[in-house]
């Protein structure tokens, strides 16, 4: 009887040692001690054994904080952030044929207030983003791209979905994966995104027809728009839309259907006709059944559509009179154009160029900036952010200058 059991634990031995050789030599990656079974005494018992020919997870790179003051110009070469926290105060500039590459790093964009400074990405530059994180303290923030540049993020994340936004044009080039993006398409733009959080906005000139914009996930989404400066491509695989917008410029004749958006009108874009005046109320955060709004040179149908806010603009010296709305902003109408707003509100008021705004009785959310010559009046208006004068701006409040 004993040696029946001195031979079944023999046999129990071979077999543990047999299988042990099949085991691989290396096990890279695991820092963890293991339990292997040993047999003592014809006992079997548990110990922790380590294992040999570990290799050690190469730590991450400890980020560097600096800060930059002024513009940040990358015109020819190659310049690198890499394992960096970077504040920066100025605009950032890329153009010519420079290339920026960002890596493993945080931008922070320290601004006093909404749109003071911005991202410029121009020409035939690049830009390379790669484990990335945008700071804009909750202020708004702009990259704008135009020319031919070449655009890839991957792991790249701002505040929410859309702060900083990404506004582009002519024909610049997209390539998003594992990113949360807001952004602007217009004219030739391409994009191609995978596993992703979206949020497209598209200006539309000169094009007619019907679009359902999707809503979440979708395996795979394909969207293009000939228009009257080139040709918008989406293509998209593995990824959220998370919200849509479109600004229709001029001559448009557009209609969405179950669709959810923010929806922009311009008002003299064509600079070839005479300045238009329009008037427009009960813009409202709400489910459209079927609705349809003549606008200048555009017309919108809405069937079935949730438009979350609006933004009317205007440009030569057109006059948008805008009564009881909700306004995403106000904030990219150029020339002399005038714009009126009475009983609504908005995110923000920021005015360039000439423009002139007149708001009465009204809310803004956000800041309050006249940028160049232009001009603000605000009458019985509440302003949650602030109020500022840059350049030859001015802004009146009841009737008081506001001063910088």
């Amino acid at each position: 009887m004993k040696m029946n059991v001195i031979l079944l634990l023999l046999l129990g031995l071979f077999l543990i040692m047999g299988c042990s050789k099949s085991l691989p030599e290396k096990i890279p990656q695991i820092q963890e001690e293991q339990s292997a079974v040993i047999i003592k005494d014809s006992v079997v018992i548990e110990e922790s054994v380590p294992l040999k020919d570990v290799v050690p997870a190469t730590p991450a790179a400890p980020k560097q904080e600096k800060s930059h003051l002024g513009d940040l110009i990358v015109s020819e070469g190659t310049k690198t952030i890499e394992n960096t926290i970077l504040s920066i105060k100025g605009n950032i500039v890329v153009n010519g044929t420079g290339k920026l590459i960002v890596k493993n790093s945080e931008l922070i964009f320290d601004q006093e207030f909404s749109q003071q400074y911005r991202f410029y990405v121009q020409q035939n530059a690049s830009l390379f983003f790669e484990n990335v994180e945008l700071d804009t303290k909750g202020k708004w923030f702009n990259f704008h791209y135009d020319g031919s540049p070449q655009v890839t993020f991957t792991n790249v994340h701002g505040n929410d979905c859309c702060i900083p936004w990404h506004g582009s044009r002519e024909n610049t080039r997209f390539t998003i994966e594992d990113s949360t993006v807001g952004l602007t398409l217009s004219q030739n733009v391409k994009v191609i995104a995978h596993n992703s959080s979206l949020f497209f906005e598209l200006v539309l000139t000169n094009v007619n027809g019907t679009f359902e914009l999707p809503q979440e996930y979708r395996e795979q989404y394909d969207l293009t728009i000939p228009n009257e400066n080139g040709v918008m491509e989406i293509h998209v695989t593995n990824s959220t839309f998370t919200d849509w917008g479109s600004t229709l410029d001029r001559d448009t004749n557009i209609t969405f259907v179950n669709s959810k958006m923010t929806i922009g009108i311009n008002a003299g874009s064509d600079w070839q006709k005479p300045a238009p005046q329009v008037y427009v109320r009960d813009l409202k955060t709400q489910t459209y059944l079927d609705y349809n709004l003549d606008f200048d040179t555009n017309h919108l149908h809405l069937v079935n559509t949730y438009v979350r806010d609006w933004y009317p603009q205007a440009f030569n010296q057109a006059v948008v009179e805008i009564d009881d709305s909700d306004l995403a902003d106000l904030q990219f109408s150029g020339g002399d154009a005038i714009i009126i707003v009475r009983n609504s509100v908005s995110s923000l008021a920021i005015a360039r160029q000439n423009v002139t705004y007149k708001i009465y009785d009204s809310e803004i959310t956000g800041d309050i900036v006249a940028h160049d010559d232009a001009q603000i009046y605000l009458y019985n208006t509440d302003v949650e952010g602030m109020i500022r004068e840059e350049g030859n701006g001015k802004v009146v409040v009841d009737g008081k200058r506001r001063g910088k």
